[in-house]
């Protein structure tokens, strides 16, 4: 597995959410692991935990980092938070912290506010600037977003507005349909969701596990730099 890889996969595609039996749009604190492969190795390892701050406001925290190949012996790691709202409408990016230490280190930031110009991106190569929109997601929590219009009844054509880096733009999704997976985790019945990418070249498909909050149970990406897959091992609540 290259770096290029190992970051990109993990940084991007792991956020996720858990719902209160019963009460499919309350949010539940919770914290999953992940497995990361590259043609069926085993190369890193995710953890993910969401956590209230208080009634309307939560934090999500993911850590990357690789267990082996290039990515464990330079000491990789990915660690990424973003604070947002949650309310009927959905969930808001209030702001987001990315930092990637081992064999470099790099940080990047948004910070969402209201006003024309009051979302704020800054990476080592500037600032960016742009329009607040209603139910933004910063490119953590994008998959939050996602189950909570699934949990709420959604399929077909799915857009959700994402500021990353530069851009800020729709990401599109399309909901497939149902299929059971063996994960290791267990079998897990799942809804999968292709998302529209503008080249042919990517492809990017997630699996919701319908039974357990709609957390991503499975997502696999190929890419022009390679492609990876990310599996669901535990949760807890």
């Amino acid at each position: 597995m290259t770096l290029r890889v190992f970051v990109f996969s993990v940084a991007a595609m792991v956020a996720q959410v858990c719902f209160g039996a019963g009460t499919p749009q309350v949010l539940q604190p919770y914290h999953a692991q992940y497995e990361l492969l590259r043609a069926g190795t085993v190369e890193g390892r995710v953890d993910v935990q969401l956590e209230r701050i208080d009634d309307s406001h939560w934090r999500m925290s993911t850590h990357s980092r690789g267990t082996h190949g290039l990515a464990a012996l330079t000491g990789i790691q990915v660690r990424e938070t973003s604070e947002f709202r949650s309310d009927a409408s959905g969930v808001t990016c209030t702001s987001y912290r990315y930092r990637q230490t081992g064999l470099r280190t790099r940080e990047r930031s948004v910070d969402c506010g209201p006003g024309k110009a009051g979302v704020v991106s800054r990476d080592h190569k500037g600032e960016y600037r742009f329009s607040t929109h209603a139910n933004l997601a910063d490119r953590q929590i994008v998959s939050l977003a996602l189950a909570l219009k699934l949990a709420s009844g959604k399929r077909g054509e799915l857009s959700i507005p994402v500021v990353d880096r530069e851009r800020l733009e729709p990401q599109r999704y399309r909901a497939l349909g149902e299929e059971t997976l063996d994960l290791p985790i267990g079998s897990t019945r799942t809804l999968k969701l292709d998302r529209q990418h503008d080249s042919n070249e990517r492809k990017t498909s997630t699996w919701f596990a319908i039974d357990q909050g709609w957390i991503p149970a499975r997502i696999v990406h190929v890419g022009k730099s390679g492609g990876y897959e990310l599996r669901l091992v535990s949760i807890t609540r």
